[in-house]
């Protein structure tokens, strides 16, 4: 008997979720829950992540992911241009190849929820536990994802949505106003940027801006600032002067934002941060849990600084998390959505 004659034979599935089933069937605070464990697994070597192909100057990008002990490969294909509606466009694949199993998703209604997603751990992990006030900066198709998961994470009582063109953030503002995660939250719309931002404990960039939106001094003390917009060397949401200055700077992948983050690079070159002394998301959460066991608690997705603590030991203490997106964000949403 030859081997395909001994081989099982399996029937193949496909499925295709379209983007409003994939909100109905995956929560943002499952999601969140999901991303940090894969970010967990990130540190310790646990993923296959092969270069990202970028075409058409990074218009077209394509990012295939696997875990190195989990069955199942994720795949997405993106292509991006900020003068089309929308944005972005694709699809993500999980093909999983016991079962044969293939699960398409929207590509843009993934990306915006695991891009909120890491905002949401990384907001968990540094912003302070009173915060309340959340602003958003850009009013394109990753603001409200940004606002569902800081939402998920912190008791917001308001959202401002800030865009230079103040009827962005108006349609933006209304496309909230009936979500049910946002019950009791006062959401509204403004064009100051340095204004709004100053009254913030949160802030998430979501821009691909290539001068600096806001100055650090325009902060107020405690301020937590996700920057997740710019994703090419020549975009930067805040100097890197400024990103070099906060007290704590957590990073998404250290050889992704030292390539591809305009911030990051800036201060480098400027020598006011070295390779070696970036902090990565996975490092921080792994050092939460072990800070958590040490006191005798289990470890548990939650803030790490009280309302009133300092950060490290500085007051008021500023902290900023830089995104510029890692594939294992994709490879976590399609595994809890393809149920595994």
């Amino acid at each position: 008997m030859s081997e395909a004659d001994r081989a099982t034979e399996v029937t193949p599935e496909f499925t295709w979720t379209d983007g409003e089933e994939l909100r109905r069937r995956l929560s943002m605070r499952t999601l969140v829950d999901v991303t940090r464990a894969a970010f967990i697994d990130h540190q310790h070597g646990r993923f296959e992540i092969p270069v990202r192909e970028t075409l058409d100057d990074g218009a077209l990008l394509v990012m295939p992911v696997r875990h190195r002990d989990i069955p199942g490969l994720a795949v997405k294909t993106m292509s991006l241009n900020s003068d089309r509606n929308p944005t972005i466009a694709g699809t993500v694949l999980w093909e999983d190849p016991e079962r044969v199993r293939h699960v398409l998703v929207d590509g843009a209604t993934a990306t915006t929820m695991r891009t909120g997603a890491v905002s949401g751990v990384a907001t968990d992990l540094l912003a302070r536990e009173g915060a309340r006030h959340l602003v958003v900066v850009g009013a394109g198709g990753q603001a409200p994802d940004q606002v569902r998961a800081v939402a998920a994470v912190r008791d917001l009582t308001t959202v401002t949505i800030v865009s230079r063109r103040l009827e962005s953030a108006r349609r933006c503002v209304e496309g909230l106003a009936d979500d049910p995660a946002l019950e009791g939250v006062e959401i509204t719309a403004a064009e100051d940027v340095r204004a709004a931002v100053g009254r913030a404990d949160i802030v998430c960039c979501v821009t691909p801006a290539e001068e600096p939106l806001f100055r650090l001094d325009d902060l107020a003390p405690g301020t937590h600032v996700n920057l997740i917009g710019s994703f090419r060397p020549s975009m930067r949401e805040m100097s890197g002067h400024d990103v070099a200055s906060v007290d704590r700077l957590v990073v998404d992948d250290i050889e992704a934002v030292t390539t591809e983050s305009g911030e990051i690079i800036d201060a480098l070159e400027a020598g006011e941060l070295t390779v070696d002394g970036l902090e990565t998301l996975g490092a921080a959460l792994i050092a939460e849990d072990e800070a958590q066991a040490r006191a005798g608690e289990p470890p548990v997705v939650g803030g790490r600084y009280g309302a009133e603590e300092p950060v490290d030991g500085i007051p008021d203490g500023l902290t900023v998390f830089k995104s510029v997106g890692v594939a294992i964000q994709d490879w976590a949403l399609m595994r809890a959505v393809s149920g595994e």
